[in-house]
């Protein structure tokens, strides 16, 4: 195939020792050995139309851009000749800079990106020619390419193929579909459409068949995938996944209730109150609201400790709104909240001491991730004092639970006076994950 090079050590003019990591850096970034199931596909789109169905992760833009290569005599040369142009399609402006990155890593072709639609559209026919003259691979949004059909900036037949990122989305009332009704049963480009979700939502097994007619049909193509699924598993992501059921809270002190019983009726309180403004303005009910049901959610999800830990951090938070609110109802709001939140950190301490955890007070799921972090916990070097003491050396705990208001040093002065030190970090690097919450509250507290 043209462009691929197969390095090996014992065939490199750089010796039996070509990389090793000691030379990575003399190693070409388009030199790339496609796998078996990649060359299998290319051919299949060589011959004709074809919707590439991989997993996410398995290559499919990289088998765009050999298909890309392999056709590359037909778009190198004069434009105003017998050149013709690639398109990519995509469907967002991130796709576009991730495709446009894969064509300009594997290939020597010029590549244009073309993700603004407003700036584009205002373009003249001159300003677009010159563009496509210097460009041989065009990357850009599916709405720019039906701009540009619709008014004959590019006709088809200056196009040797098109590459639908996400083909899928041509089943629906989406631009795809409407640039494929452009297309004639002669003279139209190469397609190749790339997807790794070809049914793009849920679907009956018995409807199986007939969605993947439809989008064969509408993208005038043949669905194919890897024969060997053994050898596509191995470069796949495969990962194992595992259900905890954690069981719910058991309230044996009765805070968690009482806790609830607060926050809602001070929610229902808020919900209740109807109060005009201004279309451009924001509700003086809002900010409450939205502190109030988060710290709801971290009692429901955490226990009570988290939800006194939220309480703390929102009043600090409150403060610094109520300092700088010039509204006299949006002010009176906010206080309001704020004494609900200090009525929960005062209720929380008639149960348990705030400074050292009580897990008595976390709910099971807490629990069962602190066994699981546990499985991977750091070896902790000497010179540092504790693992709260590594992770919180550049945060400021204090909660100011007073009515004082002389906090005048705003977060920007707060960063200048403590300056981040470079700290080695105490821990080996067993563990890598990611936890997946859905308020940002919940993330906050589960660090502390």
């Amino acid at each position: 195939m043209a462009g691929l090079k197969l390095v090996t050590p014992a065939t490199s003019p750089m010796g039996p020792f070509f990389g090793l990591p000691w030379q990575q850096e003399a190693i070409h970034d388009n030199i790339y050995t496609p796998r078996k199931y990649q060359v299998e596909l290319l051919e299949a789109a060589l011959e004709h139309n074809t919707i590439v169905c991989l997993n996410t992760g398995s290559g499919k833009t990289f088998i765009a851009v050999l298909l890309t290569k392999e056709l590359s005599h037909q778009i190198r040369g004069q434009f105003q000749g017998n050149a013709k142009r690639t398109v990519f399609l995509v469907n967002s402006a991130t796709s576009a800079n991730q495709q446009a990155a894969a064509v300009r890593t594997h290939s020597d072709l010029q590549v244009g990106v073309y993700t603004d639609m407003e700036a584009t559209s205002a373009w003249t026919f001159h300003q677009w020619t010159d563009k496509i003259n210097n460009q041989q691979v065009l990357v850009m949004t599916c709405h720019i390419f039906l701009h540009v059909l619709k008014n004959q900036i590019l006709p088809l037949s200056k196009i040797n193929l098109v590459v639908f990122d996400d083909c899928h989305l041509a089943i629906t009332d989406h631009p795809y579909c409407q640039i494929m009704k452009l297309f004639d049963d002669t003279g139209s480009p190469r397609i190749l459409g790339l997807t790794a979700s070809i049914l793009n939502g849920n679907c009956d097994p018995t409807d199986l068949e007939q969605k993947i007619q439809t989008l064969e049909q509408v993208l005038k193509s043949n669905a194919e995938t890897a024969t060997d699924l053994v050898v596509l598993d191995r470069y796949a992501s495969q990962p194992r996944e595992v259900v905890l059921d954690c069981g719910p809270y058991l309230d044996n002190r009765g805070l968690a209730a009482r806790l609830k019983v607060e926050l809602d009726e001070a929610l229902n309180f808020l919900n209740d109150c109807n109060m005009s403004i201004a279309t451009e303005d924001i509700g003086p009910t809002v900010i409450s609201r939205q502190v109030l049901s988060d710290c709801r959610a971290v009692l429901q999800v955490l226990g009570p400790w988290c939800a006194d830990k939220a309480a703390g951090i929102m009043v600090r938070e409150l403060q610094k709104y109520i300092k700088h609110e010039q509204g006299a109802i949006n002010r009176k709001f906010l206080l309001f909240t704020d004494t609900i939140l200090r009525k929960v950190h005062a209720l929380c301490e008639e149960y348990f001491s705030p400074a050292s955890l009580d897990l008595k007070f976390v709910t099971p799921k807490v629990l069962r991730l602190l066994e699981i972090l546990h499985e991977y916990k750091p070896f902790e070097r000497q010179q540092f004092e504790s693992v709260e003491w590594y992770n919180n050396r550049n945060q400021d705990n204090y909660v100011s639970w007073s009515d004082s208001e002389e906090e005048d040093d705003d977060d920007e002065a707060e960063t200048k006076e403590r300056p981040e030190a470079n700290f080695p970090s105490p821990f080996t690097n067993i563990l890598c994950g990611i936890i997946f919450v859905e308020r940002r509250y919940t993330a906050v507290v589960l660090n502390r």
